[in-house]
């Protein structure tokens, strides 16, 4: 599901999560999830209601270093003023 299109059609009214691949995040080399969290973060989260993960779960097949620069990259460039939430 695209989260982008979630968010664009119910705004504020709901809270979304997920949308990193976790086939990627099984997979991909370290600089390509950083990318791919940036341009999820770029796109889903600004306004807030963005919960950043691959889904409802972190499978068992996801590279711990992967998930580490999931969670990194959210940390560095997720956060949004308090006064842009619920916009």
């Amino acid at each position: 599901m695209d989260l982008y299109e979630v968010k664009k059609k119910y705004g504020n009214k709901v809270c979304v999560m997920g949308n990193v691949d976790v086939n990627l995040l099984s997979q991909a080399p370290g600089e390509k999830i950083v990318s791919e969290t940036r341009r999820i973060i770029a796109r889903v989260s600004p306004g807030g209601g963005h919960i950043m993960s691959s889904g409802n779960s972190i499978s068992s097949s996801v590279k711990p270093e992967n998930f580490l620069a999931m969670v990194e990259t959210t940390k560095k460039y997720g956060r949004y003023p308090i006064e842009n939430i619920g916009k």
